[in-house]
C-alpha cells in the first residue's frame, strides 16, 4: 500500500479485532474523526486485526475490497497528518495509540493459552485452581469431554468461565445471569470437567420442590428394615434352611446376597414394612464434595429456593428437618466436604415465567455475573472455530491469550468457495435477526404480534453448520447455495407473518448473503 496516494478513510469496517481490542481500536479511530461500520458497502476501507485469516488478507489485497493492517492504518494516519506532529509520528509509530492495543494488535505479540493444566492447578487467565481428590466411584458424575467440542474460547465466554472460577477458589456461590445460549450452563461444566470436578446439575421449574432438593421418605426394602446382625446359624429357633444358609455366608466371610436374604425373610415369615428417609442431591453433594448446579433457577417458586438459605451461607450447612434431623456442618453430624460449591444459571426475569427472588437469597450468591449474549463478532469467531479449529485472541487485563487449535467440527464446510467470507456474512446475518427478534434487550422488530417471541440462538447456526456438513457428506457437493438452503429451512421457516419474512429477507440483503 503506498501511503501517500492513500486517502483516509471517512469509514472503515474493523476485522480481526477481538472484543477488547475492537473497543480500544474504535476510540482512537474516533479520536481521529474516522468512524467504525459494521456493514462492508458502507466502509472505504476494511482494517484487519491480528484473527483475520491470512489467507484472506492476502486475497482481499489482490481482488477484493481496500484492507490494510493496523500498523498500516496507524502508518496512514500518521501521513495524513503535517509539519512536527507527523514527524514524530512516523519516528514513533504510536500517534498515542493505548499501550495495551499495540501490544493486542501487534501479530508478533505471542498470547498466552487462556486454561491451562499445571502442577500447581488448572490455570484459568490469572486464576489457579487445585485439582480436587475426586474418588472412583464418583468420575461418572464428571461431565464428559464429549459435551464441549463446540466451545470457543472467546471473550465473553471467558469472562463467565472465569467468573464461576472465581467462586470456586473463594468458596463463593455462584449465580450467572444472561439471555439464552449465553453458555452460561456450559462453563460452569467445562470447569468440572477440566477440574475433573463431580457435578450434580438440577434443571428447575414450577413444579420443583424442597424434597427433590433435600431428600424425602420413599418405601423401605427388607435390607433396610431388618438388623442382620440378629441373625446367625447358631440361633435355635430358625429353620435348618435359614441355618444353612447362614452358615454358608459365615464361613465365606460375607455378608448375605439380595437373594439369600428375601430367601431367609421367606423362609421365616418376617414381614417387612415401613419407610425410609432418602437424601436428596443437596446433602449427597455436601458429604462427597459434589458441586450443584441449579440450572434455570428463577423458574422454580420462591419458598423451594428459600430451602436453600442454608447451604448458601459462610460455611454452608443444612439441618434435614425432613427425615431424622442429621445437621450438615460446622459442630453438626456431618461434616461439610471443602469440595463443595453451590452455582446457579438463570434468564433475566423479563422472561415469561421466572419468579422474582427474594433479598434475602439474592444477597446470599456471593459471585453474580451477567453473562453476555454474542455480538457479531463472537458469533463469527465461534464460525470460525467450528470450521477451521482456530479460537479467536482475546484480552484480559492488558494480557492476550488464545487457546490452542483444536481439530474442527465441521471440516466439510472447508470446501466451500469463500467460505470465511460468507461465515462473516452468516454472522453478520445471525446477529441481525437476533436483534431482530428481540434479543439482548433490543425491541423486537419481528414477531411483535406473537405470543411468544422467535428465539434465534448460537443453537440455530450449529444445527445449520451441522445440515450443511451432513449435506456435503450425502452429496459430495459443497456449494455457497447449501448456505443459503440451510437458512430457508432453519430460520425462514419459523417465520410465520408475511411482514416478518420480508424483514428477514431483508436482514438478509443487508448481510450479503443474497
Amino acid at each position: 500500500m503506498s501511503q501517500t496516494n492513500t486517502p483516509l478513510p471517512k469509514r472503515v469496517l474493523l476485522r480481526g479485532f477481538d472484543a477488547d481490542a475492537r473497543t480500544l481500536a474504535v476510540q482512537w479511530l474516533k479520536d481521529r474523526s474516522i468512524d467504525v461500520v459494521n456493514i462492508q458497502s458502507l466502509a472505504n476501507m476494511v482494517v484487519a486485526g491480528p484473527d483475520l485469516e491470512p489467507g484472506l488478507l492476502q486475497k482481499a489485497r489482490l481482488d477484493g475490497p481496500q484492507i490494510v493492517s493496523w500498523d498500516e492504518m496507524r502508518a496512514l494516519v500518521a501521513a495524513s497528518s503535517s509539519g512536527e506532529r507527523a514527524q514524530s509520528i512516523s519516528e514513533h509509530g504510536t500517534d498515542s495509540c493505548p499501550e495495551a492495543l499495540l501490544a493486542f494488535t501487534h501479530e508478533s505479540t505471542k498470547p498466552l493459552p487462556p486454561v491451562e493444566r499445571t502442577p500447581e492447578g488448572l490455570r484459568v487467565l490469572d486464576l489457579v485452581l487445585p485439582y480436587p481428590a475426586t474418588k472412583p466411584e464418583h468420575l461418572s458424575r464428571v461431565p464428559d469431554a464429549g459435551q464441549f467440542e463446540h466451545i470457543c474460547l472467546d471473550q465473553p465466554f471467558l469472562e463467565t468461565l472465569r467468573a464461576v472460577a472465581l467462586g470456586v477458589a473463594h468458596g463463593m456461590p455462584v449465580a450467572l445471569e444472561g439471555e439464552t445460549a449465553a453458555s452460561k450452563t456450559s462453563a460452569v461444566l467445562y470447569l468440572a470437567h477440566l477440574l475433573s470436578q463431580p457435578v450434580v446439575r438440577l434443571n428447575l421449574n414450577g413444579h420443583t420442590d424442597a424434597s427433590e432438593l433435600v431428600g424425602r421418605y420413599v418405601p423401605a426394602d427388607s435390607n433396610e428394615t431388618v438388623d442382620w446382625n440378629t441373625f446367625s446359624a447358631e440361633t435355635p429357633w430358625l429353620k435348618a434352611d435359614t441355618k444353612k444358609i447362614l452358615s454358608t455366608a459365615e464361613k465365606e466371610k460375607r455378608p448375605l446376597t439380595t437373594l439369600e436374604r428375601m430367601a431367609v425373610l421367606g423362609r421365616e415369615g418376617v414381614p417387612v414394612q415401613g419407610w425410609r428417609f432418602q437424601e436428596g442431591y443437596l446433602p449427597q453433594a455436601m458429604r462427597h464434595g459434589w458441586w450443584i448446579l441449579l440450572d434455570e433457577m428463577n423458574l422454580a417458586e420462591t419458598q423451594v429456593l428459600e430451602r436453600l438459605n442454608c447451604a448458601l451461607e459462610n460455611p454452608p450447612g443444612l439441618v434435614l428437618t425432613e427425615g431424622s434431623g442429621t445437621v450438615f456442618g460446622k459442630g453438626g453430624d456431618v461434616a461439610v466436604h471443602p469440595s463443595f460449591r453451590m452455582l446457579a444459571t438463570m434468564n433475566p426475569a423479563e422472561y415469561a415465567g421466572r419468579a422474582v427472588l427474594s433479598k434475602a437469597f439474592a444477597d446470599r450468591w456471593g459471585i453474580w455475573h451477567q453473562a453476555a449474549g454474542p455480538g457479531e463478532r463472537e458469533i463469527e469467531q465461534m464460525l470460525l472455530r467450528l470450521v477451521f479449529g482456530e479460537h479467536p485472541r482475546v484480552l484480559f487485563r492488558k494480557n492476550a491469550y488464545k487457546g490452542e487449535s483444536a481439530a474442527p467440527v465441521y471440516p466439510e464446510l472447508q470446501a466451500i468457495p469463500e467460505i470465511s467470507s460468507l461465515l462473516q456474512r452468516l454472522a453478520v446475518f445471525h446477529h441481525g435477526i437476533f436483534k431482530a427478534a428481540g434479543g439482548n434487550g433490543a425491541p423486537p422488530s419481528i414477531g411483535r404480534l406473537k405470543k411468544e417471541r422467535y428465539s434465534f440462538s448460537r443453537r440455530i447456526l450449529l444445527n445449520l453448520l451441522r445440515y450443511i456438513a451432513e449435506r456435503i457428506r450425502a452429496t459430495g457437493e459443497a456449494t455457497a447455495d447449501l448456505i443459503t438452503e440451510a437458512i430457508q429451512v432453519l430460520y425462514l421457516a419459523r417465520i410465520r407473518e408475511e411482514a416478518d419474512r420480508k424483514a428477514v429477507v431483508n436482514i438478509l440483503r443487508a448481510g450479503g448473503l443474497l
